[in-house]
């Protein structure tokens, strides 16, 4: 059956025209439309972000790691892209063999000793000074207990002053001990600071005098104080039997009694005299 193109397209016509073959949209297309516009277009904005950094990295990565090597007057030479410069090798680079590695420079936080190349002889630090556990003469604590023994005497007693003249200066003598020539009395008063044994020369009047307790010097030197720190205080003392005797002005000399803990007695004595030794 032949028809012609007119009749053709107004059945055409018809047919689209036909209400049976409408199929109308949900309520909610326009909304579904849309999502799902916004959804592709985010998805399109991701993947050319993603794309982009990609390709950035690899074009970084690309251009660190490639060198150029090319043969000039038999060495290598290495060229960075970026850097505008070449870099010379070391010499022993050459084809086949691997650059031997190089002694690293010393550090801050290395020695030179350390860094030193193997067969050279370094000289070892000094030693450190090891502290002292024992203090010199001079330096230890001089001894001011007690009451002081001067050079001349003890207290208002003086060397050289008659039975009399103690009497005089408020000093009590007692326990007389006659000798040859000397007395040896217990004074006691307010004349002296400490009761003390005296011995008085007919001839030289008061010769000697020994504190009953423990008295120091002018120089420190009294009870506990050592034959070494003696010795430093009076470099012109000398050593006897169980003691030393030094100088104390230009007519006295101190006589120390040493015992296990260092001076237990001091006394004063006039070096013109024969009534002790």
């Amino acid at each position: 059956m032949n028809i012609s193109e007119d009749e053709l397209e107004q059945r055409l016509r018809a047919l689209f025209a036909d209400e049976r073959l409408d199929l109308p949209p949900p309520p909610d297309a326009g909304t579904a439309i849309v999502i799902g516009a916004r959804r592709r277009r985010r998805r399109r904005h991701t993947v050319q972000a993603v794309a982009g950094v990609a390709a950035a990295v690899v074009a970084v990565a690309g251009g660190l790691t490639m060198v150029r090597l090319h043969t000039e007057d038999g060495t290598a030479a290495i060229s960075v892209p970026g850097t505008g410069g070449h870099t010379k090798p070391p010499e022993n680079l050459t084809q086949g063999r691997s650059p031997e590695p190089s002694a690293p420079a010393p550090t801050g936080t290395q020695s030179i000793r350390d860094s030193a190349p193997p067969g050279v002889p370094t000289s070892p630090p000094p030693p450190s000074p090891r502290p002292s556990s024992v203090s010199t003469p001079s330096t230890l604590a001089a001894v001011t207990s007690g009451p002081l023994l001067a050079a001349d005497g003890f207290g208002k007693l003086k060397l050289g002053m008659s039975e009399a003249d103690v009497a005089a200066q408020a000093v009590t003598l007692s326990n007389a001990q006659a000798g040859a020539g000397c007395t040896v009395y217990k004074a006691q008063g307010n004349g002296v600071p400490a009761s003390a044994s005296v011995v008085i020369s007919k001839a030289a009047g008061l010769v000697a005098v020994t504190p009953d307790v423990a008295a120091h010097t002018a120089e420190g030197i009294g009870a506990g104080s050592t034959k070494d720190q003696i010795l430093a205080a009076y470099p012109a003392a000398k050593e006897e039997a169980g003691g030393v005797v030094a100088p104390a002005g230009a007519v006295a000399e101190y006589r120390f009694r040493l015992g296990e803990t260092g001076v237990v007695q001091t006394s004063l004595a006039s070096a013109t005299q024969d009534c002790v030794s």
